[in-house]
This record gives C-alpha cells, sequence and structure tokens, in this order.
C-alpha cells in the first residue's frame, strides 16, 4: 500500500500543471491573474498567457513579470480561439485555464492534485470558487454543495445547473483537454459547450473548497448584453445538436434552454432592459411553465409589469 501512494505521488504529485490565460485589454488585471499562478504551492507550473490582440500595454507587463512565463501575442479573434491556442500549446500533464480578472487561491493546483491522488481514475476536478464583485475586497463563498462527490454525470449536473462551475475551477488531464477545442462562433457559453463535452462520460471528483476567485466588473465578458442578445440561444444548437453525444443529451435541451432564458432574463433585469428581460422571462415560461411558481421570478415579473405602466 505505501509503495503503491509513492508511485502515485511520482505520477501526479511532481506532475507539470499548463495554466493558460487568455487575454485581451485587461493590463489592469493581469498582473493579479499572474502571480496567483507563480505563488501556487504546487512548483511545477507552465503559465501560458495568450494575448488575443491586445492594444493597451499586455505585452510590457508580462515581460516585465517574467520569470519563466510564455507569452503568446495573436491577432484578435476572441477568447475561445486564444484558450484553444493555449491548448495546442500546453505540455503540462494536466491543464487548467485562467481568465486574465480571475485569480487561483495559493494551493489551488496543489488541492486538485491531491484528488487526482486519491481517485487516479478520474480524468478532471472541478472545485466551487470565490466570488469578488467590483472593487469590494470581500470574498463570497460559491459553494453550493457541502459534501466532496466523484460521478461520471458531470455532464448532466452542469447542464441542469446543478454543479458550481467556473472554466478557473476545472483541471483536467492533458490527453483528455486536447482532444476538444472551444467553440469559435460563441462569445458567451463557449466554456459550456467544451466542458460538456470534456465531461461526457467520464468520471471526475467535485470539491466543495474553493480554489479560485471569479471577480465581476463593468469590463467583464460575462456582462456585455449586447454580444449575450445577439447570440440568442446558440449555444443551445451548438451542444445538442452536436453529433458527438449521438442523442445522448437531447432529453436534457428543454431544461437546458430554460436555463439559459432565466440565465439572460437576470442579467438583463439587473442592467435595467426591461423589454429584453420581460422578452426572456416570456419564453422560459413558455418552455417550462413551472417557472412561474419560483416565488423569486413571480416577483420580478410583477415590478417589470408595474414598471412598464
Amino acid at each position: 500500500m505505501v509503495e503503491h501512494e509513492r508511485m502515485m505521488v511520482g505520477a501526479t504529485g511532481n506532475s507539470l500543471v499548463s495554466i493558460v490565460i487568455p487575454t485581451y485589454n485587461y493590463a489592469s488585471y493581469l498582473p493579479r491573474a499572474i502571480e496567483s499562478c507563480l505563488d501556487q504551492s504546487h512548483g511545477a507550473i507552465e503559465i501560458i498567457v495568450v494575448d488575443d490582440g491586445s492594444t493597451d500595454e499586455t505585452g510590457r507587463i508580462v515581460r516585465e513579470m517574467g520569470r519563466g512565463i510564455r507569452y503568446v501575442l495573436q491577432e484578435n479573434k476572441g477568447v475561445s480561439s486564444a484558450r484553444n491556442t493555449g491548448l495546442q500549446l500546453a505540455q503540462g500533464e494536466f491543464i487548467t485555464f485562467l481568465d486574465a480578472d480571475d485569480y487561483l487561491t495559493g494551493d489551488s493546483i496543489e488541492t486538485r492534485l491531491d484528488a487526482f491522488l486519491e481517485r487516479p481514475d478520474i480524468d478532471f476536478v472541478i472545485t466551487t470558487t470565490y466570488c469578488r464583485r467590483r472593487s469590494s475586497d470581500a470574498l463570497t463563498d460559491n459553494s453550493r454543495s457541502p459534501r466532496n462527490f466523484v460521478s461520471d454525470k458531470m455532464d448532466r449536473l452542469l447542464l441542469l445547473r446543478r454543479l458550481p462551475f467556473a472554466t478557473c475551477a476545472v483541471l483536467v488531464r492533458s490527453r483528455v483537454a486536447k482532444r476538444f477545442r472551444f467553440p469559435v462562433h460563441l462569445s458567451n457559453g463557449e466554456d459550456i459547450a467544451y466542458f460538456t463535452k470534456v465531461f461526457f462520460q467520464r468520471s471526475g471528483a467535485f470539491l466543495a473548497r474553493p480554489t479560485a476567485v471569479t471577480c465581476s466588473h463593468p469590463d467583464s465578458l460575462r456582462h456585455r448584453m449586447e454580444e449575450i442578445e445577439r447570440q440568442g440561444t446558440t449555444l443551445v444548437d451548438t451542444i445538442f445538436d452536436d453529433p458527438y453525444y449521438s442523442g445522448a443529451l437531447e432529453h436534457l435541451r428543454r431544461g437546458f434552454t430554460s436555463y439559459r432564458c432565466l440565465e439572460f432574463f437576470r442579467r438583463f433585469y439587473r442592467s435595467g432592459d426591461r423589454l429584453a428581460a420581460r422578452r426572456c422571462l416570456a419564453k422560459a415560461i413558455a418552455i417550462n411553465p413551472g417557472t412561474l411558481l419560483k416565488v423569486d421570478y413571480l416577483i420580478k415579473l410583477l415590478r417589470l409589469d408595474l414598471g412598464s405602466r
């Protein structure tokens, strides 16, 4: 038993981990992201910064930070293209992605690698995250589950929104991660499409312990409402019409579509676009009338009605 544990430590405990950081005009956020990688308790780290055509001081900042950071400048093609470039270049046994405005906890990589040591049969580890909003220093724990577990149904949990999810919280074996690419025609939800494929028919571990911090701010891609409205529900078709699944996920289409409409509703509601919010909520109700039974959505609908008079 001791010898077996020693072999596992040799197999993953000292493994090189590639951290891919896509960035575009995020020079003010990038140093914190990179520093969080350099300060990891796990020492075998490969940092790949893919600059998607930035026009700010990104290049200079990365070069000044030095210390073996690999910097790649490419023509502006979007975050999916930047991540795909990083995927191709990554040489580590494991790969994780970190957006330039997010950052890792000091033991982020070590914590996730430990899960691989305990369960060498899994292909990925996903954890919860902290959330940091705007200029506040306060961190909110996004945990929904108090327990750790291993499952081969993570794809379904992801699509049904029963799994806390952030791109930076997933560590994947490279042999699996490199099999797929982020869809370049999507500007929102591309990570869900990618990781649904990574998770499909594979076992992974979920850890209730946060290993990264996601940051919410006005510049964030997640809040560019024009892109969200223009894309609509393209993500739904991208996932469920993909021949890779041979129809195995089709029974989840309706629930996932309703979830996407409700997500758009929340974002438009918070942004003050009442017309767009009403349109998204109406579509969600048409798909799943049970939405009206949720008090939170009913209250928001009443507020929309009152606000339009």
